[in-house]
């Protein structure tokens, strides 16, 4: 870890800014500042004019800085789960990294002929077969470009360093691995809610080999949603009895809500702290982010972790 830096990782929801910053010193990771602030109205990224979205962020920013100034100036962003475009298809794995994103952008165009082309960013994952899939697919992930230059230009307005910007569940699973809480082997269960929407990745053998994103109307609906995925997936094949370990995170997620979860489905869901193997700063323990809403600041605390 002797490549890390001095980072502030923030998640941008509908309803407020979450800031973690972490420093590495002696040989650990330290956790400087866990914070959030609350938009003056909720934030739309998909429909809002760029000056409302500006402003916003801006003074939830200027908020988290009165209260406590960031040690660093390199920074990365998380983002709302329905602002990604995720796919999962059949691959060529002969080809190109170039001729794949080709592919790939040609597949959008069929699923969303409404965004141009060229304004998609995209990234993939490549899964080989194994015991689930019977053919090699790809996890692929878009964002439409004009999130990233909204983002670009937050920081050049703040004289921050960009690094990162990633899909808020991506990211909160980072911060597992990162933490060892998820095991090495087997099928591991993933599940990230927030602003009514559910994401759901299934990984195996510490890689994901599934990636899914639902609006659902409530979180009435978790529940059945999950069944559904569990049983009835389309692209891997999943025995209950295999998944070795569940966690769930998210916006709002309550420790009551894991332990419904656990009890209607039937194998028990973690709600994780992604602080737990981290130093505090001594006046981290009298902070109501650090101490009872830990769960929700997942994302920002694996983006901040990130180190490539």
């Amino acid at each position: 870890m002797n490549s890390f830096e001095n980072h502030a990782g923030f998640n941008i929801s509908s309803s407020r800014l979450q800031v973690v910053e972490i420093n590495f010193k002696s040989d650990q990771f330290q956790l400087e500042n866990v914070d959030e602030a609350y938009f003056n109205e909720n934030l739309n990224l998909e429909h809002d004019k760029e000056t409302k979205i500006n402003s916003l962020l801006q003074s939830a920013y200027n908020e988290l800085l009165i209260r406590k100034p960031l040690k660093s100036n390199f920074a990365s962003f998380t983002l709302p789960l329905e602002l990604f475009h995720i796919m999962q298809v059949p691959y060529d794995n002969t080809l190109l990294n170039q001729d794949l994103i080709e592919e790939f952008r040609w597949e959008y165009s069929i699923l969303y002929p409404y965004i141009p082309n060229n304004e998609l960013v995209i990234q993939y994952i490549e899964i080989d077969k194994n015991k689930l899939n019977e053919s090699g697919t790809a996890i692929v992930i878009a964002l439409p470009r004009r999130f990233l230059q909204i983002i670009h230009n937050f920081c050049t307005n703040n004289k921050l360093k960009i690094r990162f910007i990633d899909n808020a569940h991506i990211a909160s699973d980072r911060a597992l691995f990162v933490n060892n809480l998820l095991i090495d082997k087997g099928l591991i269960l993933s599940v990230y809610f927030s602003d009514n929407n559910l994401s759901v990745i299934f990984s195996y053998d510490s890689k994901p080999v599934y990636f899914k994103t639902l609006p659902i109307n409530d979180a009435g609906q978790i529940t059945s949603v999950l069944l559904d995925e569990i049983n009835n997936n389309q692209y891997i094949k999943i025995n209950k009895n295999f998944i070795e370990s569940a966690f769930i995170a998210g916006e709002d997620v309550s420790i009551s809500l894991a332990k419904s979860l656990s009890d209607t489905i039937g194998f028990d869901f973690k709600y994780f702290n992604p602080f737990e193997k981290m130093k505090p700063e001594s006046n981290l323990y009298q902070n109501k982010c650090y101490v009872e809403k830990y769960n929700s600041f997942s994302p920002a605390t694996g983006i901040a972790l990130r180190i490539a």
